[in-house]
């Protein structure tokens, strides 16, 4: 269904005038409203003066209200006051630049609060004037679930490589290593030259047993969640100052009332991401985390000293910055990257306690 309207005159009706035929609108109202009950997103259809002209049964069932009170009423009145507002914000841009729009809301709904996919288009009369605005709201509840899957999948599979790991290859490179120290005791003093070749093969597999158990670590720590989340951070912190020329702090506490694992665990990705962005890319010599809980929410902040950027520059969109929006929407968090160029970086993402 298009999300533009436009009306063809009545044959036989002059077009010139600027105004329909009253009885052909309410017939051609009568038919859009029995096309759209087929669908079973919430579709509707609202004047330039706020009044819902039409809504199909999905609207008026994510709604709880009965059609015959929403259709001929302010649009607003009818719709929880927090979603009136959300939508409504999005309806009068596009009334004002006429285009069509595509957004992710979060709204109250009879249901409570869902995500849904908000698309509006521009509805015109049949002079072609803009006479209102056509929406249609998906509930994405069903895509958010398989997301949600997925993620979790992916998480199974990063357990799984780093169980692989620990048993595998972070055993036999640390008996490699066993094995070239021993050599190189009984070498000894009968040959120092082979000796020496053989202590330099234990120091390589000894570092090289370590870094696979950081990629471990990184992989599947083994709990996240209260004072673990801290120590994980700060295990991270204390490899990336291990590989660059920084320092990165630790502030903060994670919080008691929040006990999910899954949060934790996004939370993590989120700053293991910001924390490798920010060493690798700022050109700066200092990260600071900062964890801080309000009445009413938890937030995470990853910042750096570096030489900043331009957000919302087309080139800085990585899949980095791409994956931590993902990851926070997925917890029902928000993330932010605050930045200018030549003041450095600040990730924030903020999630609601339950």
């Amino acid at each position: 269904m298009s999300n533009t309207m436009e009306t063809v005159p009545r044959e036989g009706k002059p077009a010139g005038d600027g105004r329909e035929d009253a009885t052909h609108r309410l017939d051609r109202l009568a038919l859009l409203s029995a096309l759209a009950d087929a669908d079973t997103d919430a579709v509707y259809l609202r004047d330039t003066a706020g009044v819902c002209r039409m809504a199909n049964l999905s609207f008026a069932r994510v709604f709880g209200a009965p059609r015959e009170r929403i259709v001929g009423c302010p649009l607003a009145q009818a719709l929880p006051p927090a979603t009136a507002i959300a939508i409504g914000r999005q309806e009068e841009t596009t009334l004002a630049d006429g285009t069509q729009r595509e957004c992710e809301l979060t709204l109250e709904t009879a249901q409570g609060r869902r995500s849904y996919g908000v698309t509006l288009g521009v509805h015109r009369d049949g002079s072609g004037e803009v006479a209102g605005v056509f929406g249609r709201l998906r509930d994405l509840a069903d895509r958010k679930r398989l997301e949600q899957a997925i993620v979790e999948a992916g998480e199974c599979e990063k357990r799984r490589i780093a169980m692989d790991l620990h048993d595998g290859l972070c055993q036999e490179l640390a008996a490699v290593s066993l094995i070239a120290r021993l050599l190189e005791k009984r070498l000894g003093e009968a040959d120092r030259a082979q000796g020496k070749i053989a202590g330099h093969i234990a120091d390589l597999t000894k570092n090289l047993a370590v870094s696979a158990r950081n990629l471990v670590q990184s992989l599947a720590p083994p709990r996240l969640c209260g004072e673990y989340f801290v120590e994980n951070l700060r295990r991270v912190a204390a490899n990336l100052c291990a590989a660059f020329p920084l320092q990165c702090g630790i502030e903060g506490d994670w919080p008691e009332r929040l006990k999910d694992d899954t949060v934790a665990v996004h939370l993590y990705r989120i700053a293991h991401e910001a924390m490798h962005n920010a060493a690798r890319h700022s050109g700066g010599n200092y990260i600071t985390v900062r964890l801080r809980a309000s009445r009413e929410a938890f937030a995470l902040f990853v910042s750096d000293n570096g030489h900043g950027f331009a957000p919302h520059a087309e080139r800085n969109c990585g899949i980095g910055l791409e994956t931590m929006k993902y990851r926070a929407g997925l917890i029902g968090g928000m993330l932010k990257i605050e930045s200018a160029p030549g003041h450095g970086t600040t990730v924030v993402c903020r999630v609601a306690f339950p």
